[in-house]
């Protein structure tokens, strides 16, 4: 599974390490192509059922209050009448549709979208799907480890969120990442999901981390995972790990600091290095001096933006070159502390989180500098 507590720094990284680099749309287009051809049979999946496993349906019989518009659902009462009665049901359609039986109500939304009334049927998923935390916005997810367990109709949740996938790509995610937080019960195809939009959103640590527990699943939660799907993962994972070298190596695009801290963490199949090693340990001493450097540099900028010291150049001056000295201080100490990581993990680390530490190190590097340079000036 992912870890929560992990993806929640993800989701705020971008108020974190400075200087922020936006991710060049060149980023996206290298993926675009690879993460389309592998998602076709995904979607072609989808249209047959094969993305909502029956155990969805299971989990979710008769155990649901569902409140229907009435129009709406007389709209249903109707469609199904007419185009989905049979004589081999021991329970009709009608009869399971007014007792608002949750699969009988999925069923019919799924008919009436393949009959072309996309309306009607992304209210009725609406109406089994939001369970209350449709009204977050997507970053608030996971905030802590087992901080939500999503209560709402996972087959359903997934059909929003194809559904939304051309029109509203944050909402999209916002569905795959619903059906993937029943505690307990990972959604692997919402997991695949969710990191090829996180990717299209200009997240590829988050879509690392979503596609590498999709690939993973068979290992976590077998009962969980399929054969085929967990394969497609493999390949994208390692697809967006070979764009990711390319990207690195030929300087193509500059993800940023934060950025490459992010996917650092996700970056290797096997999650190098693992929670309470002295590796983990070490890597993570560094973090803590960059984010001490981060800080210094939010203070500074708050500082100065409330223009405390008013036309006092000197004085600015003076707090700026104390802030780029403590800040110098704390990037020293991290680059040190990584080149130390780099020297005894060489061989422990995946060829991505080599490449990401090349570029951690440089960046450091020319922050360093850039500092030392600008003494004197009343900016940081």
């Amino acid at each position: 599974m992912v870890s929560r507590s992990r993806l929640a720094r993800s989701r705020t990284k971008r108020n974190s390490f400075l200087p922020p680099f936006a991710l060049t749309s060149m980023l996206i287009v290298l993926f675009g192509a690879v993460f389309f051809i592998i998602l076709d049979s995904i979607v072609v999946s989808a249209s047959n059922n094969d993305v909502i496993t029956e155990e969805d349906h299971r989990r979710f019989r008769g155990t649901m209050k569902v409140q229907l518009d009435e129009d709406l659902f007389h709209s249903a009462l109707a469609h199904a009448a007419a185009n989905m009665m049979t004589n081999t049901e021991e329970e009709g359609i009608v009869e399971r549709l007014r007792r608002l039986d949750v699969e009988a109500l999925y069923d019919v939304a799924s008919s009436m979208n393949s009959h072309g009334d996309k309306l009607s049927s992304i209210l009725i998923w609406h109406a089994l799907a939001d369970d209350g935390s449709e009204a977050y916005d997507y970053y608030e997810y996971e905030e802590s480890d087992g901080g939500y367990d999503y209560t709402g109709h996972v087959p359903s949740s997934m059909a929003l969120g194809f559904s939304y996938y051309d029109v509203d790509k944050p909402r999209s995610l916002q569905y795959f990442l619903m059906a993937t937080s029943s505690k307990g019960r990972p959604h692997q195809a919402a997991m695949f999901n969710a990191g090829r939009l996180y990717l299209e959103l200009d997240d590829p640590s988050s879509a690392l981390a979503y596609i590498r527990s999709c690939a993973s699943l068979d290992k976590t939660h077998p009962k969980y995972a399929r054969p085929q799907l967990g394969l497609t993962c493999k390949k994208a994972y390692k697809d967006i790990s070979k764009e990711l070298i390319t990207v690195l190596t030929s300087g193509s695009a500059d993800p940023g600091l934060q950025e490459a801290v992010e996917c650092f963490v996700y970056a290797d199949m096997n999650d190098f290095p693992q929670p309470d090693t002295t590796e983990f340990r070490s890597f993570h001493e560094a973090m803590r001096e960059l984010e001490a450097y981060a800080a210094i540099v939010r203070v500074h900028g708050s500082s100065s933006s409330e223009s405390t010291l008013g036309g006092d150049r000197k004085r600015r001056i003076e707090n700026a070159d104390a802030a780029r000295t403590k800040g110098v201080k704390h990037l020293t100490s991290a680059f040190e502390k990584l080149i130390d990581f780099q020297s005894q993990h060489r061989k422990a680390m995946s060829d991505l989180q080599l490449s990401l530490l090349v570029y951690i190190l440089s960046t450091i590097k020319n922050l360093i500098h850039r500092l030392e340079t600008e003494f004197g000036s009343d900016e940081l």
